[in-house]
């Protein structure tokens, strides 16, 4: 296992122009985020970008299952048995690396000073690799996984046109908001039946985010339903490879070419982000 570590490693040489860590929130399950989180990567791996999924949705991770995998370690594995990170990430034959929380990953709010700094350690050791690190989180909001989203460079929002979506989406939003103000939003809509109810459903959570927090929304990419993604879930293989000319996956590649596009507008600190994760672990 370690000489595949030290082997992957080796495979990403040269240095990208600046990682993002971008969280991927939904304020509830079953919206889509993690099958829109999963191709989306692999939509900008197509375009040459390298590319980290880190699957933080305790007990619940779906990454695996949509990729037809199986991680062996985890993120708990690397800080109880002191691994290289490299030991604990997964490398698919599409080129996506992907790394699982675990089913114990709520215990992190618990670890050691040792095991915090070599927690720290680990991630820095990614700056040099990657373009784009997603964290996919949870319907929920635990305090480990909160840590993340408050760390990350900016949270990508998934929501359907469903009123329930919808409020959650925005409760899911003011939480984090009132956390911290300065925290970009982005918003994907999946699912939606026509391009009036995608418009609708966009302006209903930029008005109100407008509105009630004082907060600009912008809406990165609009998913339409698609037989295409039910049908490629249970194959668990992603719908931009099962079916690259369909709807969905069209729809996908176009927000990671915006993405993309915002990605090189914002230039953000990876330090910023290992810092201030590391800040609020402390405070525990």
């Amino acid at each position: 296992m370690f000489d595949q570590a030290i082997s992957l490693r080796n495979q990403l040489s040269g240095t990208p122009e600046g990682v993002r860590v971008i969280s991927v929130v939904s304020g509830k399950g079953g919206v889509g985020k993690t099958n829109i989180t999963v191709n989306l990567a692999l939509s900008l791996i197509q375009m040459g970008k390298r590319v980290l999924v880190m699957d933080l949705d305790v007990g619940m991770g779906n990454v695996d299952l949509i990729l037809g995998r199986r991680s062996q370690k985890h993120i708990m594995d690397m800080l109880e048995n002191q691994l290289s990170v490299w030991e604990i990430i997964e490398e698919g034959k599409d080129g996506l690396h992907t790394i699982s929380g675990g089913r114990n990953f709520g215990s992190l709010a618990l670890i050691t000073d040792e095991m915090l700094n070599h927690f720290m350690k680990q991630l820095q050791e990614l700056e040099k690799f990657y373009d784009f690190i997603f964290l996919d989180m949870g319907a929920g909001a635990t305090e480990a996984a909160l840590k993340f989203v408050l760390s990350s460079h900016e949270v990508l929002v998934i929501a359907t046109p469903e009123i329930t979506s919808l409020t959650d989406a925005y409760s899911m939003m003011k939480f984090i908001h009132l956390k911290d103000k300065s925290i970009p939003f982005y918003l994907a809509v999946n699912r939606y039946e026509n391009e009036r109810e995608s418009q609708e459903t966009y302006e209903k959570l930029k008005n109100v985010c407008k509105q009630f927090l004082d907060k600009e929304l912008v809406c990165l990419g609009k998913i339409p339903l698609d037989q295409t993604v039910l049908e490629s879930v249970k194959k668990q293989v992603p719908f931009i490879l099962r079916k690259p000319s369909s709807l969905a996956s069209k729809a996908v590649f176009t927000l990671a070419q915006n993405y993309a596009g915002v990605s090189r507008e914002q230039k953000a600190s990876y330090k910023s982000f290992i810092s201030r994760l590391k800040s609020l672990f402390i405070e525990r």
